[in-house]
């Protein structure tokens, strides 16, 4: 419809009904959805790429070696960083799978070999909109946002209908998911989620001594060329592989008590122990994530 018909058309002339109706069709359209970014995530172990059943070698403080079995995590509050620095908010799409509510699932697994427990399907991308424009950055958080983190798995609607990837009700889900085994731990695992939940029985949860929820922060990044790769070598940096706390599970599962916990903590930009409001813990350099 040619503009000087949305600036003359007047009930005078059409009547109040049909007028709605142009006034209708002429918005159609006029608001900017903007634009649609994919931000491409890749796991890696190092140089090499991540593998289901692969054993990638000298990892950790003791160079050792490691076969992982599962690599799955969950981000939110995603968001662009403008040239000036300022941040601007990406809308997830529902896309009644990976992504809903502002949560989105990397799957990095495929089921293979030893990663029996997860899913066939893989997905390494997070889609939503955000005003179309130049961006030095990206800024997202590792986790499940407070308001969504204590509901009932079972019920919810996908990503977040997933049994292996929840601790429970009061605990919430597992937000970051690593399984593997190194010669000296068989069982190892990292499974990054909040701690210290109040609340049982029917009370809903009110908070969390430590959330462990990660910002992550990536600078000098084109978001629409460069991948956000997801480092297991780099989070294991420091951390030994061959032996374990008395008392604790093999590796780690977010006690903040654990000292198998802490260097993990440190490499996702998290401080272990420190109690906190229902924001994010962050507040050292992470090495986890970076730009490829």
């Amino acid at each position: 419809m040619p503009p000087h018909a949305c600036t003359h058309a007047t009930n005078r002339w059409l009547g109040p009904v049909l007028a709605a109706l142009l006034a209708s069709a002429c918005g159609a359209g006029s608001v900017d959805d903007g634009e649609l970014f994919a931000l491409q995530f890749e796991a890696r172990v190092g140089a090499e790429p991540f593998v289901c059943g692969r054993t990638f070698d000298g990892l950790g403080a003791s160079a050792s070696s490691l076969t992982p079995s599962d690599f799955r995590l969950y981000v939110h509050d995603v968001h662009l960083i403008g040239l000036g620095g300022e941040l601007v908010a990406v809308t997830l799409e529902d896309d009644g799978k990976w992504q809903r509510s502002g949560v989105a699932l990397l799957d990095f697994e495929d089921r293979s070999g030893p990663c029996a427990n997860g899913t066939t399907d893989t997905n390494r991308v997070v889609r939503g909109r955000a005003p179309a424009g130049d961006y030095r950055g990206v800024q997202f958080t590792l986790g499940v946002p407070f308001a969504l983190n204590h509901a009932d798995a079972s019920t919810a609607d996908s990503p977040l209908n997933l049994s292996a990837m929840f601790w429970g009700w009061n605990a919430g889900y597992k937000f970051l998911r690593i399984d593997a085994a190194s010669p000296a731990l068989p069982g190892y695992r990292i499974h990054l989620g909040s701690t210290g939940c109040e609340g049982s029985g029917s009370q809903r949860v009110s908070q969390c001594r430590h959330p462990n929820r990660a910002q992550v922060t990536l600078e000098r990044f084109d978001v629409r060329e460069d991948v956000i790769v997801a480092d297991l070598a780099e989070l294991l940096a420091g951390v030994d592989l061959d032996t374990f706390s008395e008392g604790t599970a093999q590796g780690c599962m977010s006690d903040a008590n654990d000292p198998d916990c802490t260097r993990i903590y440190e490499n996702l930009g998290l401080v272990p122990g420190v109690v906190t409001g229902e924001g994010d813990e962050s507040s050292t350099t992470q090495r986890f994530f970076r730009r490829r």
